[in-house]
């Protein structure tokens, strides 16, 4: 690696650059503080927007049509074409890959990776979150939400929550608009309460703004508020690395985190769920900052460490019933669950989104120390975990609610929906 000496500290309070024996710049840093400022103004609405799109109106009563609308929609459909275009092994030394599964192609939580020139077993993760659809209806729950998704993603693998770091990438219109300024003073609000909450530094970002057009009708319009967070972390020892796909037919399946329903700039009701819905609070709700997930996350981390989790998937776009499909199709192997513990509406159950969750496979011989594990969070509180049903032989998503079926559909349906778009 090369390095060159090119200055040093003096007290001088002078910048002071040279060419060789010719000045460059010689400028008082006191110019530097008082130079005029750039003075924008910024309108904060404060509530949340409705998102009027409803490209599917036909999906509106069945739950099984809804799932695979889902699953084939573009923001969660399968990106493997796109994945496979570029080199994702990097020098080999990828464990845990993009796709997962014995056929790899599962949508993977985060990459871990095993630098060749570093002794030892400890290797780094790199995940990230992004949700501009829910952007749309509250820009600082959007923030929140994908900070938590950066984060969550990169715990799921086996990265310590304690030595993860975050950068932001906001892509955003014109700042000159007060409407549009203010949405991005909500984000980065959300951002910055985020960050503080899961003690996570952002060491760098960048931003893009200015994304218009002009409209068919010669209006100007700015694409939606849009924040990439990436996030890389230290995986303490990468033979640990746990990946999303279902492993094993007994695998019992449990959810953990503080789950929280909210439908307000979801998929589901961007897709036209609406009457599925209705009558539930969660319908205004937008997902939240998750207060207890530091300590549910650094139990999940001690839990994979100890051998505890088969595997873990977090819950994000699309809900529930996206997680346990995705799990589910990248493992070939199906799943019987029972939502009734949610005390929900069936849809609102499966479809509804929440911050600070995962579903997680646990060996059946291993139920007692996993539920031990995370016992001691549950005290005169709601429980941080669920016990939602099994991983089956039989290659079907089967979702039962008080002793009704809910959604009842072929791991051949599954995967031709994920890999339709």
């Amino acid at each position: 690696m090369e390095w060159s000496d090119i200055g040093e500290f003096i007290p001088s309070g002078r910048l002071q650059v040279q060419y060789g024996d010719t000045p460059v710049v010689d400028l008082e840093n006191g110019f530097l503080h008082t130079c005029p400022r750039r003075e924008l103004r910024a309108t904060v609405s404060g509530v949340p927007r409705e998102i009027l799109r409803t490209p599917h109106p036909a999906l509106r009563t069945s739950h099984p049509d809804l799932l695979l609308a889902l699953l084939s929609h573009p923001n969660l459909a399968s990106k493997e074409s796109i994945i496979r275009v570029y080199d994702h092994e990097v020098r080999g030394s990828t464990v845990a890959k993009p796709l997962a599964g014995p056929h790899a192609d599962g949508p993977s939580d985060a990459a871990v990776l095993k630098p060749l020139d570093i002794p030892g077993w400890r290797g780094f993760t790199l995940a990230n979150g992004i949700n501009p659809i829910l952007s749309e209806a509250d820009p600082y729950a959007m923030a929140v939400s994908v900070v938590d998704e950066a984060i969550r993603n990169a715990v799921a693998v086996g990265t310590d929550p304690a030595r993860i770091a975050i950068l932001d990438n906001f892509c955003w219109g014109d700042p000159l608009r007060p409407e549009t300024l203010g949405t991005l003073v909500q984000a980065a609000q959300g951002c910055h309460d985020a960050a503080l909450h899961f003690g996570t530094p952002f060491i760098s970002g960048k931003d893009s703004l200015n994304n218009e057009y002009t409209a068919s009708d010669g209006q100007r319009r700015a694409i939606p508020g849009t924040l990439l967070i990436s996030s890389i972390g230290i995986h303490p020892d990468v033979r640990q690395a746990v990946t999303m796909d279902l492993k094993n037919a007994g695998g019992q399946i449990y959810l953990l985190g503080d789950w929280t329903p909210a439908l307000a700039g979801s998929h589901a009701r961007l897709l036209g769920g609406l009457p599925l819905f209705e009558g539930s609070p969660a319908l205004e709700a937008v997902p939240v900052l998750p207060e207890r997930a530091p300590e549910m996350y650094a139990a999940l981390h001690k839990g994979i460490h100890a051998g505890l989790i088969r595997a873990a998937h977090d819950l994000s776009e699309g809900g529930l019933a996206v997680a346990a499909a995705e799990m589910s199709l990248a493992g070939r192997l199906g799943l019987s669950l029972d939502i009734s513990a949610l005390n929900e509406n069936p849809a609102v159950a499966i479809f509804a989104e929440t911050n600070g969750c995962f579903l997680v496979e646990v060996e059946p011989n291993k139920i007692e120390a996993f539920e031990s594990a995370f016992q001691p969070l549950t005290a005169d509180r709601r429980p941080l975990y669920r016990y939602l049903g099994c991983v089956i032989e039989k290659e079907v998503l089967e979702i039962t609610h008080e002793q009704s079926m809910v959604i009842n559909l072929p791991l051949s349906a599954l995967l031709a929906a994920f890999k339709s778009t």
